[in-house]
């Protein structure tokens, strides 16, 4: 059995499209869109691959008109990214992002799986990244059961070991955040688990905001985090 993990697409159809690897099941972790010039086109690429989505913070903003709940660092660029989305999607797009469920639970040949964006109780704004020590692992694992624990938000990939369970972070498609500009993903096969990434057409994305609505002072900061990987 092969896994495809996907997270933090962010409208980024040139990244998502360069994830061909092929799989028998695909887990998409949330944040389809904000950021990116292509929200509907990612919604529907996704909804073509699997049912086995969870609700991002900003699929949560857009989708029920809320804050993203973002740090101030990303406040500014999220709020232009969002103006846009919802401007960019119709009724249906907006519905079905709105009411992706918070977490979801899997079970495969007998492996428990746990989706979910933030956290692996299903708080979707709480920021897990690969620094977070152990003890505090252990807490947010409570009540959880599960063999492998899915999480995104953070756009760092990770995978850790906590009492046992395998919590496995698959970094962002479509704007990591780590340095280093290609598409990040995980792969999860027959017990092995693999952070892939893949070298897609920045630029093409980068002209896609350019024709959207977005700022251009917005559209330059997220010309140079996609560029460089991060900010």
């Amino acid at each position: 059995m092969k896994i495809l993990i996907l997270s933090d697409i962010h409208g980024n159809r040139e990244a998502l499209d360069a994830v061909c690897e092929k799989a028998d099941m695909v887990f998409c972790l949330g944040d389809l869109v904000n950021y990116g010039p292509y929200p509907g086109a990612c919604i529907e690429r996704i909804r073509g691959l699997t049912d086995k989505v969870v609700r991002g913070n900003h699929d949560n903003a857009v989708g029920k008109d809320m804050d993203c709940g973002c740090s101030p660092k990303y406040k500014e660029l999220s709020d232009a990214g969002k103006m846009f989305t919802k401007n960019a999607l119709h009724a249906g797009e907006k519905d079905f992002l709105g009411n992706l469920p918070v977490t979801l639970n899997v079970e495969i040949e007998g492996k428990r799986f746990v989706l979910s964006h933030g956290s692996p109780g299903g708080d979707m704004y709480k920021y897990l990244r690969p620094d977070v020590s152990d003890e505090q692992f252990k807490t947010e694992l409570t009540n959880v059961t599960a063999d492998i624990v899915f999480l995104g938000h953070t756009h760092f990939p990770m995978v850790r070991k906590i009492n046992g369970v395998t919590v496995v972070n698959p970094g962002s498609v479509g704007q990591p955040r780590d340095g280093i500009p290609l598409a990040s993903y995980a792969v999860w096969e027959d017990g092995r688990i693999e952070i892939k990434r893949v070298r897609y057409d920045i630029e093409a994305t980068v002209k896609g905001l350019q024709s959207t609505a977005i700022p251009s002072a917005q559209v330059s900061m997220l010309a140079k985090i996609l560029r460089e990987g991060g900010m």
